[in-house]
């Protein structure tokens, strides 16, 4: 069996895992309609092989999504903070799909594009005692009412992106609290300039039940006096002593990224 011959036989095997690894759309928000959310997080062990990961997602992943008429990959690398103080080699990709069988058309796309298979073989051919990443965890969610879509925020020349997951006790909280999102709480991060990438609710994934969401921000100066405004706003104020919202949250986790150079979010 000859090298192309191989590598396609290796992504046709594969190709859900590759569709939801590397696909995005092209619309801000659709047609309206909720798109799923696709999350996922590269476990790299060496800077290295980082560079082999970006390099596939950049070389072969996002000009065979063109030429299916897709086209939004957000493509992240994580941001060192006091709670995650070590730099890390990890890579994130979020992407948004106007329907799950948008997603599996791709895998055959994939399979049958031979300038993917020859950019990316870099990747597909490394050797199984030698894998390009450790793992992928995948988060599979749907936008919330009050924000459909995957939408690129503005542009600015130092992007940080932050990724906050909210988990509640039970899947009834969870509801509550995104129904909070919806009546009010987007309203009011619009109003102070909360600036958002995502919203979604977790149908797939670690520590469920959760949602979600990842806000963009020029600078953490930016994001600091945001949230200050946020947590001051007479809307806010109000809204969170609602009863039915209140004990929503049981734990918050927050990390932050910073957006590849080919990154389309």
């Amino acid at each position: 069996m000859n090298r192309r011959s191989f590598v396609k036989s290796a992504v046709t095997a594969s190709a859900a895992a590759l569709a939801g690894a590397s696909a995005a759309h092209a619309a801000d928000g659709g047609n309206g309609e909720r798109q799923y959310i696709e999350l996922r997080h590269w476990s790299i062990k060496t800077p290295e092989k980082n560079k082999v990961v970006l390099n596939f997602l950049k070389n072969a992943a996002i000009p065979s999504l063109k030429r299916a008429g897709i086209g939004r990959l957000g493509v992240f690398n994580h941001l060192p903070d006091k709670k995650y103080p070590e730099q890390s080699h990890d890579v994130y990709t979020v992407a948004a799909f106007d329907s799950l069988e948008q997603w599996q058309s791709l895998g055959d796309h994939f399979a049958n594009d031979g300038e993917f298979l020859e950019a990316g073989s870099d990747y597909l051919m490394t050797e199984q005692k030698d894998p390009a990443y450790e793992r992928i965890d995948s988060s599979l969610m749907i936008a919330f009412e009050g924000y459909p879509g995957l939408k690129k925020p503005r542009k600015s020349k130092d992007r940080i992106f932050e990724l906050r997951r909210y988990e509640s006790r039970n899947e009834v909280m969870a509801k509550v609290k995104i129904d909070m999102f919806n009546n009010g709480e987007l309203d009011i991060f619009k109003k102070v300039g909360l600036d958002g990438v995502f919203y979604g609710e977790m149908l797939i994934g670690a520590n469920m039940p959760n949602l979600t969401y990842m806000l963009g921000y020029d600078s953490m100066e930016e994001r600091a006096k945001n949230f200050r405004a946020f947590s001051k706003h007479p809307d806010w104020n109000e809204l969170k002593n609602v009863e039915k919202y209140r004990g929503t949250v049981s734990h918050i986790d927050a990390m932050y990224l910073k957006p590849a150079l080919f990154s389309q979010i």
